[in-house]
């Protein structure tokens, strides 16, 4: 079998794995709260700092730079730097980016908590409108209403008169994503109330009812697009391999949260989670590991998207593998031994 052929075969065989359908089919209200919070809580998380440069450097990149998730300005972001200092800057520029929590720190997110470090729950933001942001609650304003106006490196006091949703919008109170990124921001306050309900509780419980309807109401406004899927891909190869459930079925929010919402199709979902041999990789040393109950060895081989073997060697379970330095691109990677096959697919920033 050529190389392409292999390679043709090894990608049907991933898309295979998907089925289309429900997660948690029958489950609704808090028992599917329960059992995404079961299945989706990651047991492994970066530090802060960590998570930072990461979510910047590899999560969050595009065309060598970072965007703020508010007014879409982009950060231009070299190899070679200390991206959380470079991205930063002196914190006084238009340009400044630092991180900000969808689900504030005060409201739950605090210094040393999970949720603080998680990153499903942390964004790109110009630092002057992070500030802004504040921990006020999400929520559609009315424009009457609106104080400040963000676009790029633009803060107005007056109502636009043109491309007016593509503006976030700030009142004391309240805060209001632009239009194409509301969906992204409903989708991990979701996930945050979801799996560090506890703490949220304890901060505020009042915090997620108060934004509940708005949220409800731009997840189904703005479905998921091809970059958040990218970024939970991302994210899940840092955190246990666990994904933010919200992005993989539209209809976990209106199951769990959203009854008034319309229905939805439901995605496709890959259950890697519940397989007994799982390939993971781990972007941060760029090395391999056969999650799996059978004790053995595995062969492992890494394919290039063009079909070029760049590695092939031999594991045992649960052991990571040295390092396989990667160039930025998309791979191929599959494990096979007595205890079954794995594929997984490998994207390089």
């Amino acid at each position: 079998m050529t190389n392409l052929s292999l390679l043709s075969l090894l990608l049907a065989m991933l898309s295979s794995q998907s089925v289309f359908g429900q997660l948690f089919p029958g489950l609704e209200g808090e028992q599917l709260a329960d059992a995404i919070r079961t299945e989706y809580k990651p047991t492994q998380l970066l530090t802060f700092s960590q998570a930072k440069d990461t979510l910047y450097a590899r999560v969050f990149i595009q065309n060598d730079s970072v965007k703020c998730i508010y007014s879409g300005l982009s950060h231009y972001l070299p190899a070679g730097v200390d991206p959380s200092q470079w991205v930063f800057g002196s914190g006084n520029e238009v340009e400044s980016i630092n991180l900000e929590h969808g689900w504030p720190q005060a409201k739950g997110a605090g210094d040393g908590t999970d949720g603080q470090m998680n990153m499903y729950n942390l964004f790109p933001a110009r630092v002057a409108i992070n500030s802004d942001r504040g921990d006020f609650p999400y929520s559609d304003i009315n424009d009457d209403a609106t104080s400040k106006w963000y676009y790029l490196g633009q803060v107005m006091t007056t109502k636009p008169t043109v491309n007016i949703n593509a503006y976030s919008e700030f009142k004391t109170g309240n805060f209001e994503p632009r239009e194409s990124v509301k969906g992204d921001i409903a989708r991990a306050m979701f996930y945050f109330w979801t799996i560090y309900r506890d703490d949220a509780i304890i901060a505020d419980p009042d915090f997620f009812e108060q934004q509940r309807t708005s949220l409800c109401q731009w997840q189904e406004e703005d479905p998921v697009d091809d970059f958040e899927n990218l970024r939970n891909d991302r994210i899940s190869t840092y955190q246990s391999g666990k994904k933010n459930p919200f992005v993989l079925d539209c209809t976990l929010a209106k199951r769990a949260y959203c009854p008034l919402q319309t229905d939805c199709n439901s995605v496709s979902v890959i259950e890697t989670n519940k397989a007994s041999t799982v390939l993971r990789y781990d972007p941060s040393e760029s090395r391999l590991l056969v999650d799996s109950d059978a004790s053995q060895h595995w062969n492992i081989n890494v394919i290039s998207i063009s079909g070029q073997n760049i590695y092939a060697f031999k594991i045992e379970s649960n052991q990571w593998s040295d390092s396989l330095p990667l160039r930025s691109g998309i791979y191929i990677a599959y494990c096979f031994g007595e205890g079954g096959i794995s594929i997984l697919k490998i994207i390089t920033p």
